[in-house]
């Protein structure tokens, strides 16, 4: 594992592949976080749109495997103290990480995490998630699982050291998806003395696409046929999960074949147009 040295008070980072989004990400950041040094990764199959490269604090790092594969080999390329790990679908909102980065460190030590909440946004308009959403008591299929504490809370868009993010193992990347793989870090970590927090206001705005809808099908696919099941499977009953190896990510396929079932596309625009997605 080839980590590198802090720069950055925190790192920005996205599995990513909605290129034509990241210069709407980059723009809203600098709105969002106004009093801390940070820099911007993006990880995945395309390329830096023109517009951002040669801005010296972001970046683009090369991966053409699943999404929990593509956090765990980009994140090795990041230079901040703090992580952030979030969806490339978002606007942050104006002055939100400057509070939850004001927050982190008055209230977090290096093997605690924030969840940066969120409004959820779609056809049928924005979804604020209450505090208490991102908790496992509030989700029957993960208190139910013999594996859990009801005490937990769930962090999908954490704020967390980098340090412990290695030292934890990172991502279990046999989960295709983030979710997934997030809840299972969460877990361990909570299992490992580590405390989870809110934000202090929703971080930013995100979209959603149902089902199939848009570029969509290959995550709703991983979740519903493999992701869910691994979950249960592993969490069904107690286990002494702590930390893993972080190299587990090399174990996993290098090519996410959901994502690319004929071929990796030169652009996002290429896999929109040859795989036939919609917003219909």
């Amino acid at each position: 594992m080839n980590k590198k040295p802090d720069k950055y008070d925190i790192t920005f980072f996205f599995p990513a592949i909605r290129t034509n989004l990241w210069s709407g990400v980059y723009e809203s950041l600098k709105k969002s976080c106004k009093k801390y040094n940070w820099e911007l990764v993006f990880c995945g199959p395309f390329p830096l749109p023109e517009e951002l490269k040669n801005i010296d604090n972001v970046k683009s790092v090369w991966e053409f495997g699943n999404v929990s594969r593509a956090v765990q080999v980009g994140l090795m390329e990041a230079q901040g103290k703090l992580i952030f790990i979030g969806n490339d679908d978002t606007v942050y909102r104006e002055d939100a990480f400057d509070k939850a980065l004001d927050l982190y460190n008055e209230k977090c030590g290096p093997k605690d995490i924030m969840q940066c909440t969120y409004v959820e946004m779609s056809e049928f308009g924005g979804q604020p998630q209450p505090n208490e959403f991102w908790s496992v008591a509030f989700h029957g299929e993960l208190a139910n699982l013999g594996g859990t504490d009801t005490s937990w809370r769930l962090a999908t868009e954490p704020i967390l050291h980098r340090d412990y993010w290695f030292e934890q193992g990172g991502f279990d990347c046999e989960w295709e998806y983030m979710d997934g793989s997030t809840h299972d870090f969460m877990f361990r970590a909570q299992k490992n003395g580590s405390k989870i927090i809110y934000s202090p206001d929703y971080i930013g705005d995100m979209n959603w696409w149902p089902g199939h809808k848009g570029d969509h099908g290959p995550i709703h696919d991983a979740m519903v046929e493999h992701d869910q099941k691994l979950l249960s499977q592993i969490w069904g009953t107690p286990n002494d999960r702590v930390k893993i190896d972080y190299d587990n990510w090399k174990k996993t396929p290098s090519v996410w074949k959901r994502r690319f079932p004929k071929k990796v596309y030169d652009t996002y625009e290429d896999l929109w147009d040859n795989e036939g997605y919609s917003l219909e």
